[in-house]
């Protein structure tokens, strides 16, 4: 393919995330539109761990040169340095910003050139076109031949995300009423080069002053559809040492208030070099006044969102009195004991997704039967407190699990705590186990030990406290935490309110 044929560069910018990059180069090399040309650019990572990563796509040994160049940066230069080095060496039509982590619908690349060319007699200063996107939260797990990509469900996103405008609002991008991120847009080249592409300065918040300022010259089409894919991991809110596999969006390890105001339009903008005569001044003021109303409405949205929940707690607490029921108890989440949480895997939001046996969910936790089977779900809801698993049929045997191998050490044992409920009521084990392997009927098979029965009355609800000393657990293999669900149940509901795994107090002396 000849250079004029290739209408699109993709710019994917890494740094030692070997892990993420074979699903960025995949997702290019699917699209069904074949004019495209991408620039990898290593920014100043391990450069022998890209390429053994770039070489386990087998159809990059033909791309190369012609339509896959990689640039190794012997130093970082930063985030946006490294997408200026690609934007500029491209010699394409329009330009992406594919994140290593992010992907694409193999028809994001066909259906928006489609829009551009529909769209851009009609509006001449057309700069590009976008699509709607879809968050996927995901874990990062290690595997004796690397890293796992482990999917956990999709996280919902503000309406700002899914807007009904057919061109982005300059006005209420800046003020945040409207939002989008990287892997969502393809943009004129030239036009992005305008602008001077991302700023070197920022090391977060770089797309969204390079897109401020690209609003001020050029339209922005949507696609109203979700073509393009953010990745995000769940731990990202706990990192403070900008730790590579995380991405930064709400990591505190970065500047977010200081990039954050940079990345608006000041009030005193200069005259516009770009566009001589465009009155920058009463944009930039108007934008300043519906930024203000805006903080104004989300402060008074907030306090009646708090008013609301509180006032929901007070009811749930009058109902359960009326019913002669007690609230559902809440664990001790003790930072410095604590090992894992079940909140902390879900996240902020609601999520839900299909369950299998041979995937585990949420980090490390698996569902255990002896035979995969249709309708087996999980909704997880941070504002309900509670997470539910559905089980069309228990069968013979059917248990939820915590894989516990990384999470024990030498010299403590751990305690485990949860708290379930039910509207039928039931009872249940809980054990700690490991497979094995079962030479007479030569397959792996479960092994338990300290297994302890308990009831969960109907309408009620239970708290299990459940303590292992450290050989209990290091002398397993693959040890794990049970909670064995009754045999032969239909349409089960096992329904989580929390789920603790941490170290022992050390009493006080």
């Amino acid at each position: 393919m000849t250079q004029s044929e290739q209408r699109v560069g993709v710019v994917i910018r890494t740094k030692d995330r070997p892990m993420f990059v074979p699903r960025a180069l995949r997702t290019v090399i699917d699209q069904t539109f074949p004019g495209w040309h991408i620039v990898l650019v290593n920014d100043g990572g391990d450069a022998k761990a890209l390429a053994r990563s770039v070489a386990s796509v087998p159809a990059t040994r033909k791309l190369r040169g012609e339509r896959l160049t990689i640039i190794d940066n012997p130093q970082s230069v930063g985030r946006s340095e490294a997408f200026n080095i690609g934007l500029r060496m491209l010699q394409t039509e329009f330009v992406c910003c594919l994140d290593d982590d992010d992907s694409w619908d193999p028809t994001f690349l066909a259906k928006l050139l489609a829009l551009h060319d529909a769209t851009v007699e009609d509006a001449p200063d057309l700069g590009g076109v976008m699509a709607h996107v879809t968050a996927i939260r995901e874990d990062l797990r290690e595997t004796p031949t690397g890293h796992d990509l482990v999917p956990l469900g999709n996280d919902p996103l503000p309406g700002a995300f899914s807007r009904a405008d057919f061109f982005v609002n300059p006005i209420a991008y800046a003020t945040y009423r409207h939002d989008l991120y990287p892997v969502q847009w393809m943009l004129r080249r030239e036009a992005a080069l305008a602008v001077g592409g991302f700023p070197v300065a920022f090391d977060v918040m770089e797309d969204r002053a390079f897109l401020t300022r690209f609003l001020q010259h050029w339209r922005l089409a949507v696609l109203p559809e979700k073509l393009a894919f953010h990745h995000r991991r769940p731990r990202r809110q706990e990192d403070a040492r900008k730790e590579v596999t995380l991405n930064t969006l709400d990591n505190p390890s970065y500047d977010w208030r200081k990039f954050a105001d940079l990345a608006k339009v000041a009030v005193n903008t200069p005259d516009d070099p770009v566009r001589p005569g465009h009155d920058s001044f009463l944009r930039a003021l108007a934008t300043s006044i519906v930024k203000e109303i805006n903080d104004e409405t989300s402060t008074l949205w907030h306090k009646v969102n708090s008013d609301s929940a509180a006032t929901r707690a007070r009811i749930d607490a009058l109902d359960a009195r009326i019913g002669n029921t007690n609230p559902v108890a809440a664990l001790d989440h003790d930072r410095s004991r604590m090992v894992w949480s079940l909140w902390d895997a879900v996240g902020p939001g609601d999520i839900g997704y299909g369950l299998s046996i041979k995937t585990p969910f949420l980090g490390c936790c698996h569902l255990s039967m002896h035979g995969d089977q249709h309708g087996l779900l999980l909704h997880a809801s941070h504002a309900e407190g509670r997470v539910v698993m559905q089980i069309p049929a228990t069968e013979n045997w059917a248990a939820f699990e915590v894989d516990l191998a990384g999470m024990r050490d030498q010299h403590s044992g751990l305690e485990i705590e949860f708290i379930l409920s039910s509207a039928q009521g039931f009872l249940f084990e809980t054990a700690l186990s490991e497979w094995v392997r079962d030479g007479a009927l030569a397959r792996r098979t479960h092994r338990f030990s300290q297994s302890h029965v308990h009831s969960c009355a109907p309408g009620s609800w239970v708290h299990v406290r459940r303590s292992f000393d450290p050989d209990a657990v290091a002398t397993a293999d693959s040890p794990r935490f049970s909670i064995i669900l009754p045999r032969r149940a239909s349409d089960f509901r096992l329904v989580l309110h929390d789920f603790v795994v941490h170290r022992p107090a050390v009493p006080s002396a």
